[in-house]
């Protein structure tokens, strides 16, 4: 299990790898949230459960990827530690272990915007890979 982070015109790229789909989606949110706070920092204080459906895996990995920025946007948390269950062709639960931003302990990187589906691509494997594009 593992993941690089890579430059992309004006974005950041992740690429992630594990030896499931879960492991590998598990990586590319571990990626994402390293780009924006320092991770050995974040306490596992509040867990949130979500439920994606898409109709690709290519676009499981976009909405959730999106549904943690959603919840950094609404809520405020940040996370460190993911779970990802079974993920299917159009459907995955999983859940992310955070805590409220503290701007003062997470010392703050970069914001990203968005998982975008430009260059998405998700490879069941294995190993299972996969490469998203974020908009920062």
């Amino acid at each position: 299990m593992g993941y690089r982070t890579f430059e992309h015109t004006a974005d950041v790229g992740i690429e992630a790898w594990g030896d499931d789909l879960g492991q590998a989606f598990v990586e590319a949110a571990r990626g994402m949230f390293s780009l924006m706070v320092d991770l050995d920092a974040v306490v596992e204080r509040v867990q949130r459960t979500q439920s994606v459906q898409a109709p690709d895996r290519e676009g499981l990995l976009v909405s959730w990827l999106n549904e943690l920025i959603g919840l950094v946007d609404a809520e405020g948390l940040v996370f460190k530690r993911f779970e990802v269950g079974p993920v299917t062709e159009r459907e995955l639960v999983a859940r992310a272990y955070g805590e409220p931003l503290d701007a003062a302990r997470h010392a703050p990187h970069l914001a990203v915007k968005a998982a975008t589906y430009h260059g998405v691509s998700v490879d069941p494997g294995p190993p299972s890979r996969v490469l998203v594009i974020l908009d920062i």
